[in-house]
């Protein structure tokens, strides 16, 4: 009798338990979401911004320049290619952001650091409403971020110009960037009929890693027209750092990803910012995937 009574509160007791993992199972798949996966594995095309030469050895700052022709700015004087340097198997993008200037987006400011634009021909003719940038990224340990800065992020529409009028329809972009307070961001510049927008993709709340390389890497995909469903999603080192899934770029379906602006300076198109010091931001790696 004794043993059937153990017996018994012993099947009682694993059914009990075997209940509360179902329950716990339930509730965990209710509250959790799975987390998108870097885009290296997701996307079938990808094409690369070479630094080389056709010997292997890095490219000079003429024929930076030639490559990107009236696209670029300050290039000749603010950028240098660099051999492989420790972190590095390839050649280096080295950006000099002077002290004391900034964005160039208000007349009274002294433009720094560089502007270029990347539109591969491939990217271009297949129209995607998908695309991917990679890259390296170092950040030196000393560095004051001031009021903020922009670095390289992807660009919709192909006659979309950042710095011309604000033409509402023809495109857009997502720089990354970091505050006051170094927090790494995604925003988004685009025209409406009041003007030149900025907004942030989502909210700022982890600092840039300074001091070593880092893997860098963005997503942005597109709305379907006349919903709020595009996404925007930032990897730092493989882990993903922010993302929304709310966000509507265009209102034509025609309108795809372009490429990429690669402005990298401190301040913005809305934000006021200056380096208080030589800044010197190194860049490698980069890379265009789309679908």
């Amino acid at each position: 009798m004794t043993q059937n009574l153990s017996l018994k509160i012993i099947v009682n007791g694993v059914g009990a338990l075997a209940a509360l993992i179902v329950v716990w199972w339930v509730l965990t798949s209710a509250f959790t979401t799975e987390e998108a996966a870097i885009c290296k594995g997701r996307y079938p095309v990808a094409t690369r911004l070479s630094l080389a030469s056709d010997t292997g050895q890095p490219i000079s700052p003429s024929e930076l320049q030639a490559r990107f022709g009236s696209s670029e700015w300050g290039l000749l004087d603010n950028a240098k290619v660099l051999p492989p340097v420790s972190g590095s198997k390839e050649p280096v993008l080295a950006v000099t952001m002077r002290k004391g200037t900034g964005s160039g987006y208000q007349v009274e400011q002294e433009r720094g650091g560089i502007g270029l634009i990347w539109r591969p021909v491939d990217l271009l003719e297949a129209k995607p409403r998908a695309a991917c940038l990679s890259y390296r990224l170092y950040l030196p340990k000393t560095m004051k971020f001031s009021n903020g800065g922009t670095l390289p992020g992807l660009s919709i529409g192909t006659r979309f110009d950042p710095r011309g009028d604000a033409v509402v329809g023809e495109g857009a972009v997502g720089r990354l960037g970091w505050n006051r307070d170094g927090m790494m961001f995604v925003s988004l510049q685009f025209a409406t009929n009041e003007g030149w927008k900025n907004p942030l993709a989502f909210p700022a709340k982890k600092p840039w890693p300074l001091g070593r390389w880092l893997d860098v890497e963005q997503e942005i995909i597109l709305n379907d027209v006349g919903k709020k469903n595009g996404v925007v999603r930032l990897w730092v080192d493989q882990i993903l750092m922010g993302e929304t899934e709310r966000v509507g770029l265009r209102g034509d379906p025609a309108l795809a990803m372009s490429g990429m602006i690669g402005d990298v300076n401190f301040g913005n198109i809305t934000t006021t910012s200056e380096a208080d010091q030589n800044t010197d931001v190194k860049l490698s790696s980069f890379v265009l995937r789309w679908q």
